[in-house]
């Protein structure tokens, strides 16, 4: 996993007027938080540079917060919480948990699917019911995200976590028995085959008693 470099500012102020201030600025504010650490440490960040993190690398960035000639090193973290405005424009808040590189970690990261289900050729849908996995691993090891082949998945099947594979070093915390992807079969065809299961059902001369 790359890291990216963003640089930081430790802010001496707080409370929503320099929260506005910042903004407008086109700063963010943001906390660093960690058990490393004896304190969160209250900083701001350029938004636009935020942006860019958030839009090429998300949360499994591992991101080198520099505070240039500041009393505080530089400090390694990730993405916990980030906050926008309600027209989903403009971030108000970033939240980054300190990291070390020799540390295991807990993160979510994406689920894609590969491959198409075979279920489809027979008229049925994929439903994809979990999209993202929690996982635990090293800052090194965290995956972009996690592949789930569907291909050999058949209409009226699914796949739960516990089917997942998942990259050499990394575990997986998401409860195992969560359904990860299923083929549905369609509404028309299930009411059509339980309709035909009860006709024939009708149909059949009822078993004759034993004397």
């Amino acid at each position: 996993m790359a890291q990216v470099k963003l640089d930081a500012h430790i802010r001496k102020e707080t409370g929503k007027g320099v929260a506005r201030r910042l903004r407008r600025a086109g700063r963010v504010p943001a906390v660093l938080y960690g058990h490393h650490l004896e304190e969160p440490i209250v900083l701001d960040i350029n938004a636009k540079d935020m942006e860019k993190i958030l839009q090429t690398s998300g949360r499994t960035a591992i991101i080198s917060l520099n505070f240039g000639d500041e009393a505080v090193k530089d400090q390694l973290a990730m993405l916990a919480e980030y906050d926008r405005d309600v027209f989903g424009t403009c971030l108000l808040h970033v939240d980054f948990k300190q990291i070390r590189m020799d540390e295991k970690l807990t993160t979510s990261v994406p689920v894609v699917l590969v491959g198409e289900a075979a279920g489809v050729q027979e008229g049925g849908i994929v439903e994809q019911m979990v999209r993202e996995l929690e996982i635990e691993c090293l800052p090194t090891d965290i995956p972009a995200h996690i592949e789930v082949d569907v291909t050999a998945l058949g209409m009226g099947h699914h796949l739960t976590v516990a089917d997942v594979v998942c990259p050499q070093g990394v575990e997986i915390k998401t409860e195992p028995s969560e359904v990860v992807v299923s083929v549905a079969i369609p509404r028309a065809a299930a009411v059509e085959a339980a309709t035909k299961e009860a006709t024939e059902g009708e149909g059949e001369a009822p078993a004759a008693e034993a004397e």
